[in-house]
């Protein structure tokens, strides 16, 4: 196909399609080459076509895009909620949670278990959501995790040393006690890495239950004191906090 000149409107299609709210970049990225997506009638291969949003007709399994005006949003997820808004077997999702205007597409910014809880962040703007997961930025999440038993001190050095768990290291890069009551523990996880069930799969390793796994925050974002449940949109001041995270 005739891409469109390189000018400073343009950027490459996976950019477009993440701003126009079909999906995070990486999964955008994905998408290039599956025959769902047109321009101008053609059909894209390439991931460095490149798109003019002015001139350009963009098409996603029929619906033609547009970019949308970046939102953001803060949930503090209950337990027993679903991230993934593509399972047909969730019973229910965090997604529905959130009064999202019509037309707007959002998702999840990393995502929690089925079974926990606490801050998860949703946007439309597709580019952040990438760079936001992304390892290289190294943006914390920090985690509150009660656990049954007694941690001790080698625990916690174990926690921040890395366990090797089916070929991946997980590692927090701070792990501190901050309850105890009888047989169970309070502990203070820092991570910056989102991989499936990561906390949890620590935990495991050191013998121990979780009873209760809940993210206190995301970077600048903290949860607060709010109910499971409460949903709102981030302030300026907020979004401008998350961006500086992204910037190298």
């Amino acid at each position: 196909m005739t891409e469109p000149r390189s000018n400073s409107k343009s950027m490459v299609v996976a950019r477009f399609l993440a701003r126009a709210g079909v999906g995070s970049r990486r999964a955008c990225e994905k998408l290039i080459g599956s025959g769902d997506i047109t321009i101008n009638g053609e059909t894209i291969t390439t991931v460095t076509t490149r798109v003019d949003p002015e001139t350009d007709e963009v098409y996603y399994r029929g619906n033609r895009l547009a970019l949308q005006d970046a939102v953001y949003y803060l949930l503090h997820k209950p337990a027993g909620y679903t991230c993934s808004s593509h399972d047909d077997h969730a019973g229910k999702l965090a997604i529905d949670l959130l009064s999202v205007d019509d037309g707007v597409r959002v998702y999840s910014i990393g995502r929690l278990d089925r079974d926990s809880e606490g801050l998860l962040l949703f946007t439309s703007d597709g580019d952040m959501a990438h760079a936001l997961t992304h390892p290289s930025f190294e943006v914390p999440r920090i985690y509150s995790v009660d656990v049954e038993g007694t941690v001790t001190p080698a625990e916690l050095a174990r926690l921040e040393a890395g366990i090797e768990d089916k070929g991946e290291q997980l590692r927090a890069n701070s792990a501190e006690i901050i309850q105890t009551k009888p047989n169970e523990t309070r502990l203070r996880l820092a991570l910056t890495t989102g991989r499936n069930r990561e906390v949890r799969r620590m935990i495991a390793h050191l013998r121990h239950d979780v009873r209760r796994l809940r993210r206190t925050a995301y970077g600048p974002i903290e949860l607060g004191n709010f109910e499971p449940g409460f949903t709102r949109r981030l302030t300026a001041g907020e979004v401008e906090a998350l961006k500086k995270c992204t910037v190298p």
